[in-house]
């Protein structure tokens, strides 16, 4: 046997008497060995572990963002169609707060508009929040808008003279 190779294999010897309880591992001096290690599988686990441990984060606040944006997506089409909605009946908007239940993409939201006259006698402004909880105090989506004065959205005159 040559000096130079260094790597040693196991192998079973076996002895008297004959059986498989009596094998003994032995060590060969000139076979390479091959595998993994303990530690290498170990480590190796560990990674996969972390790594599935990270996507598994990942896609939950994946989830979590895109039910977030659903959520005011809607609820900024709730405010607009009610702002829109005060903006286009030719009646003032009475003063103060007002709630209503509108349902929308199989929810039920819950709208409270507060009216409020502002320096010009012919402008009111209007917040609209939009909650999916009915008593809750922050809403999913606010809007703020004005509503004209019926009459001069429809051509009425208001002065007294009767002029346009």
């Amino acid at each position: 046997m040559p000096k130079a190779a260094k790597h040693s294999t196991l192998r079973w010897r076996t002895s008297q008497p004959r059986s498989i309880a009596s094998r003994v591992l032995v060590s060969y001096p000139n076979r390479p060995q091959s595998g993994f290690t303990l530690i290498e599988i170990l480590v190796a686990t560990t990674i996969i572990a972390v790594g599935c441990g990270a996507l598994v984060a990942s896609a939950a606040a994946s989830t979590w963002r895109a039910d977030y944006l659903r959520e005011r997506e809607f609820g900024r089409w709730v405010a607009s169609n009610a702002l829109t909605e005060l903006q286009s009946v030719p009646a003032w908007p009475a003063n103060g707060t007002t709630n209503k239940e509108v349902d929308m993409g199989n929810t039920t939201w819950y709208v409270r508009t507060r009216t409020q006259a502002v320096g010009d006698p012919d402008l009111r402004r209007v917040d609209v929040e939009v909650r999916l909880d009915k008593d809750a105090d922050n809403y999913t989506y606010t809007v703020t808008g004005m509503v004209g004065n019926p009459a001069i959205r429809q051509g009425v005159s208001t002065d007294e003279s009767g002029l346009q």
